[in-house]
């Protein structure tokens, strides 16, 4: 999701936000997959990152199996929407471990930046599911 925060001076700054998730339940429930697809990628362990669009429809960016390739592919996309080290928040639902690695993998590739681990709540969490993780950062 991207929103543009008010000017401070000359500068705009734009959140994004991705997800990735260990389950894509809610995502078949919502129509947005079919079940087979998301059973499948359970059985895979495949897990799915994305983006809310501008216009606000979910927007899949990659599909890996397992967290390690999630990771690489999170870091990718930090570049491609021009993360340079920023602030960025990861948010996990119920899944501590993998937000602490996905922290440090972020640390050792953009050097210092003001990072923060958060649990999911209320609705994020629903969302989210057990085991998934949102990232929200400042862009360029």
């Amino acid at each position: 999701m991207r929103r543009q925060r008010p000017p401070c001076g000359n500068t705009a700054i734009i959140l994004i936000c991705f997800f990735a998730l260990e389950s894509m339940k809610n995502l078949a429930n919502n129509g947005r997959v079919s079940h087979t697809v998301a059973a499948l990628a359970g059985l895979l362990s495949i897990r799915a990152l994305g983006v809310a669009s501008e216009e606000g429809t979910l927007q899949m960016l990659h599909n890996g199996r397992g967290w390690k390739r999630t990771f690489r592919a999170i870091i990718e996309e930090l570049e491609k929407y021009g993360f340079t080290g920023g602030k960025l928040r990861i948010a996990h639902c119920q899944n501590p471990s993998a937000a602490e690695e996905l922290a440090e993998q972020i640390t050792r590739h953009f050097g210092k930046c003001d990072l923060s681990i958060h649990p999911c709540t209320a609705l994020c969490s629903f969302y989210a599911e057990r085991g998934g993780l949102m990232v929200g950062f400042e862009g360029a």
